[in-house]
């Protein structure tokens, strides 16, 4: 079977004029082989054919047995590469720590270091017992911090 960066190397033609890109790819042991793509406009299910078809005309059926499938790295599907953050800014997202904690707000900025998430957060205000207001938050959170960052939908 092909490896991950021969696969890659097919699929970035098809995938550049098809104005997506890829955001993972894995091949299991028995030949599996799952491609997951996203774009800055969103993936339809057209654009998902599109590019199983194309791949699995470059890939050989008669020398190699395989499974192919292509799927929409959609909504509730971790970011894994910076286009993922680009294309959320401005977004609401779940951001869950490494320590377990979770976090909800406003993707408001990406760089290849972070991320800053703007929320809101109720603080006791000074000199009124009991009493509190909500607040805006800007938070600037290292990418080491993070296990995962998804978009969100609110209803």
């Amino acid at each position: 079977m092909k490896s991950s960066v021969e696969i890659k190397e097919i699929i970035a033609p098809i995938l550049q004029e098809n104005d997506l890109f890829l955001v993972d790819l894995t091949i299991s042991s028995n030949n599996v082989i799952e491609v997951y793509i996203d774009s800055m406009q969103g993936v339809s299910v057209r654009n998902c054919m599109t590019v199983s078809r194309a791949l699995e005309a470059k890939l050989d059926r008669e020398s190699e047995d395989f499974t192919l499938t292509v799927y929409s790295a959609g909504i509730g599907f971790p970011f894994k590469v910076p286009r993922q953050y680009e294309k959320n800014v401005g977004k609401e997202v779940e951001v869950k720590f490494s320590d377990g904690k979770k976090l909800r707000g406003t993707l408001l900025a990406y760089s290849g270091d972070g991320v800053t998430v703007g929320y809101e957060e109720s603080v006791p205000v000074e000199g009124k017992k009991g009493k509190k207001e909500k607040v805006n938050v800007e938070k600037e959170i290292p990418l080491a911090n993070i296990k995962e960052v998804k978009d969100i939908v609110t209803i």
